[in-house]
């Protein structure tokens, strides 16, 4: 019998009367985490230093905090408008600071993305798995506790509940834990009405908790990640991306900019395709890769659609599916797939359908209960129909013979027993998602019709071939796992998840398994996406290199790399081509570097010189190339919507500038002496009192007074 509380104390006495004094607790990567009770058990194990309280997670999101001063000022600003009364998970202060009690640890598999850099406790209690390893690692340390926020739909006949956002992991842990004949954790849920309600296995009942606490005080909106604006280095390789992706595929990507990139040129090659076939030419791109293009991709319209399977869901799915791109429907039945992948069926049902499914073999001449349940769950019969002993009966008391070598009978069956449609098709398959506010809003506006195509589900479903093969093999044709790293060695090892000294800048996730997968797949490839290069306060060095000391991924697993300049295939070629190519996709300033430590170490012969084609890739050049797209409305910084006001947006430009502007001590310097006698104009003390700055008591507040001023007058 599941508890229904509004106090958090319930909690804590549930896990007092089940367990001893050893609470090892899982809690979703991401939105899912119940902030408000997991803030509450931390604070209880705080007070009691008996208690051990170890939490297992990834993904711990903190609200930017910034470093100086004006960073602090404008992201307090912000975060106040933004971020409003959203409950900051405790722990995370602690963890940064390193001071977590010594009976508490937090150990994550992935981290928001290089915000533990410089925290001891985090760089030392993580945990490097591959996500779908996770629910293995997490049973094997015997997880006693889950701790997760639910969605809620409350209806005449009562409540119904959905993991929503993460089903990733719960489901796994649990499936395992029965698998191996371990004790099933205790599973409390947190409802929270503002998160949206998914279907697919995301939807689950009551009794699947041992405790639901549900207290409109605790109701939160979910953690937002404001839009990042996407600049021309982005486009330009996210205009690249697009044209390797197959109508009719399967498609996987990320969270960023560049995945952002991506999907609004996917849109543009859509919905408005002379304009977009015009923007390959321009940028040469039709003409340097013309034939990897039409071997692996395409620039025509989407006349079949996508599929998606992707351990996120992105908000960027949510624009393929409103542009019409994202439309392939995938049913949970392999065969059924297989024949929709041949043109031998359509998702229309039409007369003659048994008959066939008969002679391919589909299904046995005697209709038996589970072929017929499995039929009847597609939409190959109606669902008034009803089986009994051999027997099938429809609305009006009509009996047909399960046996389907009468001719008569078969006839029968044809014409009066079957539905319009194959039904529980999906164009989306996620483990977890989150996003924008507004990508919020959208997932609870679908309406009923819609939500089902959208199926969340066990991150063990999408990461992995294992366990559902057949079906993945049918549903993932074609697919695109496009994903983004750091750094890319001329021969396709590639480092996404931390540095060469071994500090974790976030974690490996799912990367590995949809790089491996897309090697298992037929007719898939994988695709990194990568910024040529990294600019510091005081230098810019390439992000492709001849080694780096630690990869993601391994050169065995080479596959498609893209940056700005270009797309390197490596599959199946040999070190010198691999070195070649991705030297030739290389910013221009590092390739003779590139090229003569190959030619130093024996992979690359010294006659070789980098093509003509290739010998002005530059900043300068993307610019040129992008000027014209730019001039006509195209590759605006927020193609999706925007976060930031239009005063905030000029105080971001501001700190741009002067982070620019104080680089190294001589820059600072300079800077310093020429704000001695800066004096605000009315204008600018609107941009001062945003800051808090505007009568500022400490010389430290009136020293940024003036360089904040400063920079604005450089905008």
């Amino acid at each position: 019998m599941t508890t229904i509380s509004s106090n958090f104390e319930d909690s804590i006495d549930l896990l007092k009367s089940r367990l001893d004094s050893q609470w090892i607790v899982g809690t979703p990567l991401g939105i899912g985490k119940p902030n408000p009770l997991i803030n509450h058990l931390y604070q209880h194990a705080k007070n009691n230093r008996h208690l051990s309280l170890d939490i297992f997670t990834a993904l711990s999101l903190e609200i930017p905090h910034g470093n100086s001063l004006l960073e602090r000022r404008f992201l307090q600003c912000f975060s106040q408008r933004f971020f409003g009364q959203y409950p900051e998970l405790e722990y995370i202060a602690d963890v940064k600071r390193n001071v977590v009690p010594e009976n508490i640890s937090v150990r994550e598999f992935y981290m928001q993305s290089g915000k533990m850099l410089h925290s001891n406790t985090a760089q030392r209690s993580y945990v490097s798995s591959n996500y779908t390893h996770v629910a293995r690692d997490m049973v094997n340390r015997e997880v006693n506790v889950i701790l997760q926020m639910v969605a809620v739909k409350r209806t005449a006949t009562g409540n119904q509940y959905s993991l929503s956002c993460n089903p990733d992991l719960t489901l796994d842990i649990l499936r395992t834990a029965e698998r191996k004949g371990k004790p099933r954790p205790v599973v409390i849920g947190m409802v929270n009405e503002h998160l949206p309600f998914m279907a697919g296995q995301a939807a689950v009942e009551a009794s699947f908790f041992d405790l639901l606490h549900d207290n409109s005080s605790d109701y939160f909106e979910p953690f937002a990640t404001p839009a990042q604006p996407i600049g021309l280095t982005d486009y330009s390789i996210g205009l690249l991306a697009s044209s390797l992706i197959q109508d009719g595929g399967t498609l996987q990507i990320g969270i960023g900019s560049l995945a952002d990139a991506m999907v609004y040129c996917t849109q543009l090659r859509q919905q408005n395709n002379n304009v977009y076939k015009d923007l390959l030419d321009e940028t040469k791109i039709s003409s340097k890769f013309n034939s990897l293009i039409d071997q692996t991709g395409g620039t025509d319209k989407f006349k079949q659609g996508l599929y998606a399977a992707s351990e996120m869901f992105v908000e960027g799915f949510a624009h393929l599916y409103e542009a019409g791109i994202l439309q392939r429907k995938v049913y949970p039945d392999a065969q059924i797939q297989s024949l929709l992948n041949n043109n031998k069926i359509t998702e229309r049902i039409e007369a003659g359908l048994i008959k066939k499914l008969v002679d391919w073999q589909v299904i046995d001449e005697v209709i038996t209960l589970r072929s017929f349940e499995r039929l009847q769950h597609l939409g190959v019969f109606k669902t008034d129909l009803t089986f009994h002993k051999g027997k099938i009966t429809d609305r009006a008391g009509q009996v047909y013979s399960s046996d389907l070598h009468d001719d008569d009978n078969l006839d029968a069956i044809e014409q009066n027993c079957l539905g319009d449609c194959l039904k529980h098709g999906a164009v989306l398959h996620a483990a977890f998602f989150m996003g924008s506010k507004r990508f919020y809003q959208w997932l609870h506006a679908l309406g009923d019709d819609q939500k089902p195509l959208f199926q969340m589900t066990p991150v063990s479903q999408i990461n992995e071939l294992y366990g559902g093969e057949a079906l993945d093999r049918v549903q993932r044709i074609k697919a695109r796992f496009i994903n983004t790293c750091m750094k890319v060695d001329v021969l396709g090892a590639a480092a996404s998840d931390a540095l060469d000294n071994h500090q974790v800048v976030s974690g490996v996730g799912g990367q590995y398994n949809f790089v491996a997968m897309a090697h298992a797949l037929e007719d898939s490839r994988s695709i990194l996406m990568l910024r040529s290069v990294h600019a510091s306060k005081k230098t810019v060095e390439s992000n492709v290199v001849w080694k780096y000391g630690y990869c993601t991924i391994p050169r065995h697993l080479r596959d498609l790399v893209i940056t700005e300049y270009g797309v390197a295939d490596l599959r199946g070629q040999s070190d010198e081509v691999c070195v070649q190519r991705m030297i030739c996709i290389a910013d221009s300033r590092f390739q003779e570097g590139l090229r003569a430590q190959a030619v130093a170490h024996q992979k690359l012969s010294a006659d070789w010189q980098v093509p003509a084609a290739f010998k002005n890739n530059t900043p300068e050049m993307i610019s040129q190339q992008f000027k014209s797209a730019q001039t006509q409305g195209y590759f605006p910084a927020y193609p999706f919507g925007e976060d930031f006001t239009a005063e905030e947006k000029t105080i971001i430009g501001a700190l741009k500038w002067l982070k620019l502007n104080t680089r190294n001590k001589y820059a600072t310097l300079l800077t310093l002496i020429k704000v001695q006698f800066v004096k605000a104009s009315e204008k600018e003390m609107v941009y001062l009192k945003m800051m808090k700055l505007s009568d500022g008591k400490s010389f430290k507040e009136k020293l940024s007074a003036k360089l904040l001023v400063h920079a604005l007058r450089h905008l």
